[in-house]
């Protein structure tokens, strides 16, 4: 595998744009760790709703929100039963506790994916600082030159 060179920055405005890129760099992963932690609170809360569901048990009344003004009364069949999506619009039947593993190993995947962008995120800090630094040097030298 060929080693990367970095192209050393020599003018203000080529650290600007590279500063400006580590930015917008920063902002997107951390948008994406925002959708992160919203479907891993989404997941713990229907783990949460089975186990409830599960607790209640078979012949209980529920109601079950259809929209945001309507909802209806159903009946547990069997709380032992659940669907889940499989991806592709594809879902399948599974027994309560696969299917809490199966929500349980999402959710584990979506916690790696979020370490790894924090790390992203960290070093993509990093080269901000070190253009920081950069461009705080670069401007002493184009100080002394203007002397």
């Amino acid at each position: 595998m060929a080693e990367k060179k970095e192209k050393k920055v020599t003018t203000m405005e080529d650290l600007n744009k590279e500063l400006k890129g580590y930015i917008a760099q920063i902002e997107a992963l951390r948008a994406e760790i925002t959708v992160i932690n919203e479907t891993i609170t989404e997941y713990r809360n229907i783990i949460k709703t089975l186990a409830t569901l599960k607790n209640l048990g078979k012949g209980k009344n529920i109601i079950i929100p259809v929209g945001s003004i309507a909802s209806i009364e159903a009946k547990i069949e069997d709380p032992e039963k659940v669907i889940i999506s499989i991806g592709s619009g594809i879902s399948a039947e599974l027994k309560h506790d696969e299917a809490l593993t199966q929500i349980a190993s999402q959710i584990a995947a979506l916690e790696a994916l979020r370490q790894s962008l924090e790390e992203a995120i960290a070093e993509a800090y990093k080269k901000t600082e070190e253009l920081l630094q950069r461009t705080k040097e670069l401007g002493q030298e184009e100080g002394k030159k203007s002397k």
